[in-house]
């Protein structure tokens, strides 16, 4: 009797041709089918093998359920219809776990969460920026020692608009330092969104403060009046300056003036100084009528001959001789012009004319450890501002009529010393003496504006001497390629120190030279704060 045949086992199937849904024919240890097509075969095991995926590949997605349809009543309409999202009480009503929501429901529609960047995020970002991109820059291109420059550490203890303000300028330093066009540029965009939302934080801080008569004479007000104004006079491409020093000396007066807050508040000293040494940088490009007063000239050379040192200010090396002269010019530039403004206008170029650049920058310290370059700086810092102060000096008296106009000669001379008293002159010689004056010194002034530029260190304040070069070169007709050439000088300087000063510097340079030139007070029809 024959035996029943056993049933016959299946073909195995290989797990590629499964998921191919092909027949596969089984061969051992791996599929023909998958050895032809170049395929891995994985092989018969009972359970699928892992398989690798590459970074960012999914190979199933969950699918999306749709939103509950929850219940609401008229006060989530109305929420809704204000456009903020609310959870009503009567949206959670309580369910047994079997029961479904009223079939005559609505769905709520609830806006996306808007993500709000944290204002701590801005203020670690500024300290961040500040302490390793402006502050070592800086730090690096400094003659001397300096208390302006420290780095940031702590702001929790500072106050609040100070911090805003303090945050707008490290944003503004970085549009200025990153776009071209600040304005226009798409790229810093979102980065004027931030700056204008600190800035708009800190004005109503300021306001608050100022509107309160019991915190409107404090220091920390003044103190964030000051900051903004200087965060104004670096962001700004407009002249806007003006209103903002009308309300710090407002304030200031409050204490009796500088002097008298100064000696009250030691802590003021350098904010104070700082105000003062702008301003008279400022009068020098500003209207002989409309001058800045932060406080009487007198007030003004007692502080600067008390506080100012040619390291005071970062921007500012100017020699403290010169740095005097500036504020007697500016003085006698408001007075309307007689025989008495004209003999002190020839006794103020008798003292620049006296000045010794090399005299002045050997007696400079030496640094530590000793640089071979420091004392070629200071050379040649101190012979730039002389040029630049005498060249300012003339150009701006004879504007105001103290000196009479240069006529055309080429022979160079200096004034007399002081001391020794020389006979009166007629009003040509005085001319011919003015007119050689200031062809020397335009000379000195031109031929050191490239190794100015070069050297790092005397770059970082190069924007007045190109300024008093830019009136000029306009004045004298010099040719197109040296105009163009301060024009560039000075985009660069903006971009260097991340501030919208030297831009607006280049701009009204540009227009004046586009009228052909003219006096000193034509240049600067309006009060213009260009060094910071």
């Amino acid at each position: 009797m024959s035996q029943p045949s056993s049933p016959s086992r299946p073909r195995p199937q290989c797990w590629e041709c499964r998921r191919r849904r092909h027949v596969c024919d089984g061969t051992q240890p791996v599929c023909a089918k998958c050895r032809a097509n170049r395929i891995v075969c994985p092989g018969y095991a009972d359970k699928k093998p892992l398989t690798w995926l590459a970074p960012g590949q999914v190979m199933s997605r969950a699918r999306k359920t749709k939103p509950k349809r929850i219940a609401t009543d008229k006060s989530c309409n109305d929420t809704r219809d204000r456009g903020r999202p609310s959870v009503c009480a009567s949206t959670f009503a309580s369910q047994s776990p079997g029961t479904e929501s009223d079939s005559h429901t609505e769905e709520l529609d609830l806006p996306a969460p808007v993500e709000l960047r944290p204002e701590v995020c801005d203020f670690i970002e500024a300290m961040l920026y500040y302490n390793s991109h402006i502050y070592p820059d800086l730090l690096r291109h400094q003659l001397g020692p300096n208390n302006f420059l420290i780095p940031l550490t702590i702001v929790e203890n500072c106050p609040p608009a100070i911090t805003h303000t303090l945050v707008s300028i490290t944003i503004s330093h970085r549009i200025i330092q990153t776009a071209e066009d600040p304005g226009s540029d798409q790229l810093v965009k979102p980065l004027w969104t931030r700056l204008y939302r600190h800035r708009d934080i800190a004005v109503r801080v300021i306001n608050k403060l100022v509107a309160n008569k019991e915190t409107r004479k404090d220091i920390a007000t003044i103190a964030s009046v000051y900051t903004l104004l200087f965060a104004m006079l670096q962001q700004s491409f407009n002249p806007c300056w003006r209103t903002h020093v009308d309300g710090l000396m407002s304030l200031v007066h409050l204490w009796g003036g500088l002097p008298d807050i100064i000696q009250a508040v030691p802590e003021m000293e350098l904010s104070m100084m700082a105000l003062c040494i702008v301003g008279v940088i400022a009068n020098t490009t500003s209207p002989r009528h409309d001058q800045l007063q932060v406080a009487s000239t007198e007030d003004t050379l007692a502080l600067a001959q008390t506080y100012y040192t040619e390291t005071y200010f970062p921007s500012i090396t100017m020699p403290p001789e010169l740095f005097t002269e500036l504020i007697v010019i500016n003085a006698l530039r408001a007075e309307e012009p007689s025989e008495t403004t004209t003999a002190k206008a020839e006794q103020i170029l008798s003292r620049i004319e006296s000045f010794n650049p090399q005299t002045w920058s050997a007696a400079r310290p030496a640094s530590e450890p000793e640089d071979p370059t420091l004392q070629a700086d200071w050379l040649l810092v101190a012979t730039l501002f002389h040029a630049a102060v005498a060249l300012f000096a003339i150009l701006s008296l004879q504007s105001s009529g103290a000196l009479p106009s240069s006529s055309s000669s080429s022979s160079p001379t200096c004034f007399p010393a002081p001391s020794q008293e020389p006979p009166p002159k007629t009003k040509l010689e005085l001319e011919i003496e003015l007119d050689l004056s200031r062809t020397r010194h335009a000379r000195t002034l031109f031929a050191l504006l490239e190794p100015g530029m070069s050297a790092p260190r005397v770059r970082k304040r190069m924007t007045w001497p190109l300024l008093v070069a830019g009136v000029e070169a306009a004045s004298r007709g010099a040719s197109w390629e040296v105009q163009r050439y301060i024009g560039a000088c000075l985009g660069e300087m903006g971009r260097d120190q991340g501030s919208a000063a030297p831009g607006l510097a280049r701009r009204v340079l540009e227009g004046f030279w586009r009228r052909g030139g003219g006096a000193w007070d034509e240049c600067f029809g309006e009060p213009l704060a260009l060094v910071l």
